[in-house]
């Protein structure tokens, strides 16, 4: 089943078979009430009030409701039946918090994965600026096998060839099949089907975008359903915490780091100590090369490591990773995620009250076993 988060707006679809109320309280749009059933929901849905052409300037048009998508893809009530739930934003995903998928994630938790749940699965639709983070929040504190599909769209529904329509019957299609279970969050988008945990947007523009470079595609949409590459499996590495109880993550900020400009100045060490002295209660910063920091940057992260602020290093080239150092340092290093991604392990790990080993593993445990665990290079580091 389908769970599909779409931007706020009341359905009242005439055309279509309302089945009974399920015992959540979740009203269901279906033609078939025999077809699994699917919640859907989100945040952005735009048009544009310039032309049919225009795809930059969108946004100040009127945006189509979820009715008006369902009633334009009608086909997914092929698929199955859904039920739509909103989750108010300001600003668009640009404005969007951690609150978002909090929100989302802890009604996806209620809803799919009670024990007497007959729901399949859902859906997120949301705007493409901040997706892969609030679907990688979901990721990391969704407790079942259920599938958990975001999707969206990179062309306004008035483009003339627009592909939010194709995105949201293809991300249905994916949370309706059995063959999506067990393999952690996926991002249905473009006729492709990635990892949540690896996907980054790569293009600012252009409908191809979601991609895990290093990692691949997991499958891809023929004829509109789903066709997997590899059996189910999760992630390496990847955590889950229970956010059931949690209204408010610690603040974790991104510095990037950067070459001096001169030979005194490079990146500005000094913001390392403002951000802690406003609030934030870890770093994340973006090393050149392969997480690379300089030598008094990293004497900083020592001194914050000291007073319990742990500061992480994430690699700044788009593919790769920095590895941790033989030896266990004050700085840890994020493996195979970005700083966006980072930034919200760290804060779910401090949010469960960690301490610096337990962070320190949470980033570096399954790379330091695979770098360092095997007798010949313990012979070489050690």
């Amino acid at each position: 089943m389908l769970c599909n988060t779409l931007a706020g707006a009341v359905l009242a679809f005439s055309a279509l078979t309302r089945a009974t109320s399920f015992d959540s309280g979740l009203e269901w749009i279906s033609t078939n009430p025999f077809l699994p059933k699917a919640v859907a929901g989100g945040t952005i849905l735009s048009a544009s009030n310039y032309s049919r052409i225009d795809n930059i300037n969108y946004g100040s048009g009127t945006a189509p409701t979820p009715a008006d998508l369902i009633g334009n893809v009608t086909e997914v009530l092929n698929l199955a039946q859904l039920a739509i739930v909103r989750f108010a934003t300001s600003g668009g995903s640009s404005g969007a918090n951690s609150s978002l998928f909090l929100n989302i994630t802890q009604h996806a938790n209620r809803q799919l994965c009670a024990k007497d749940s007959d729901i399949a699965g859902a859906i997120m639709f949301h705007g493409t600026n901040t997706l892969e983070e609030t679907a990688f929040g979901v990721d990391m504190t969704f407790n079942c096998s259920k599938p958990f599909i975001a999707t969206g769209s990179m062309r306004p529904n008035t483009y003339m060839s627009p592909d939010g329509p194709s995105n949201f019957y293809q991300a249905v299609a994916a949370a309706a099949s059995r063959s999506s279970r067990d393999r952690g969050g996926l991002i249905a988008f473009n006729d492709r089907i990635t990892s949540i945990y690896y996907s980054t947007k790569l293009n600012a523009n252009t409908p191809d975008t979601f991609k895990a470079l290093e990692q691949g595609n997991l499958g891809a949409f023929l004829a509109g359903q789903p066709y997997y590459f590899f059996g189910p499996s999760y992630p390496t590495g990847r955590p889950h915490f229970n956010v059931a109880n949690t209204t408010e993550l610690p603040s974790v900020v991104i510095l990037y780091g950067h070459q001096a400009l001169t030979k005194l100045k490079g990146f500005d060490d000094s913001l390392m100590h403002a951000a802690v002295a406003n609030g934030a209660k870890g770093l994340i910063i973006m090393g050149a090369g392969a997480a690379q920091l300089r030598p008094s940057t990293q004497a900083v992260a020592a001194e914050l490591f000291s007073k319990g602020i742990p500061v992480v290093a994430v690699a700044r080239p788009a593919s790769g990773t920095g590895v941790p150092r033989p030896s266990i340092g004050s700085v840890f290093f994020s493996s195979y995620i970005g700083a966006e991604q980072a930034r919200i392990v760290l804060q779910l790990g401090i949010n469960a009250g960690y301490d610096m080993d337990l962070i320190r593993d949470l980033f570096e445990g399954p790379l330091r076993n695979a770098v360092y665990g095997p007798l010949a290079n313990q012979e070489i580091y050690y």
